[in-house]
């Protein structure tokens, strides 16, 4: 599995924690706290596990999944760039909108859900709760936790229709750099089985 050392690495981006704010919680509620503070170790846990122990079908949908976090987190930070917001406990800063912890969240849910429907209560319970540990310590407000929550569902669901923007399911990596125009074997290649494709190009 020749892509897994470069799908551990490419979560690793994800253990980077968002630029901390600087003023103290006004609440205290250990659950909004817990949630706030370990709720990006417990979706790359999540993660992690799924491309170690996973078949074929399970890494696919942990790199598809993993993408539309990635993609849904790019997109809030550059909005947060463009929308000036303040947060409820910082009237001072300007990078409230969107929420980046929803955005992330809720595309966590939406890869995992479209995997096993059956998980689809518990993920999204798990991004409703980040949501509302993102409103109960004052980092957003709800239009911005709403928002960051439909940013990351629309975007998840773009790549999950997309089987992928960037980390395409398909066949082995090395054997599809290799097809060329015409090459009868390109058909069977990429349905030999399910397995991540960066950049599915025909050469």
């Amino acid at each position: 599995m020749k892509r897994l050392p470069v799908m551990v690495a490419a979560l690793v981006l994800l253990c980077c924690p968002l630029p901390a704010e600087q003023q103290s919680a006004r609440r205290h509620d250990p659950v909004a706290r817990w949630l706030n503070e370990q709720s990006h170790e417990v979706m790359q846990g999540t993660l992690a596990l799924m491309l170690l122990v996973g078949d074929y079908e399970t890494v696919d949908s942990a790199a598809v999944t993993f993408e539309g976090m990635v993609l849904s987190l790019g997109v809030a930070e550059g909005l947060k760039l463009v929308v000036d917001q303040p947060r409820p406990r910082d009237p001072g800063a300007e990078d409230g909108f969107p929420s980046s912890h929803a955005a992330t969240a809720f595309a966590f849910a939406r890869g995992l859900s479209d995997w096993r429907s059956d998980w689809g209560p518990c993920v999204y319970a798990f991004a409703a709760g980040v949501g509302w540990a993102r409103m109960e310590e004052g980092y957003h407000t709800p239009e911005q936790v709403l928002a960051g929550a439909a940013l990351g569902l629309w975007i998840a669901g773009i790549s999950l229709q997309s089987d992928g923007l960037v980390m395409r399911r398909g066949s082995d990596t090395d054997s599809a750099m290799l097809l060329v125009p015409g090459d009868p074997g390109a058909a069977s290649a990429f349905s030999d089985g399910p397995s991540v494709v960066l950049w599915k190009q025909r050469w």
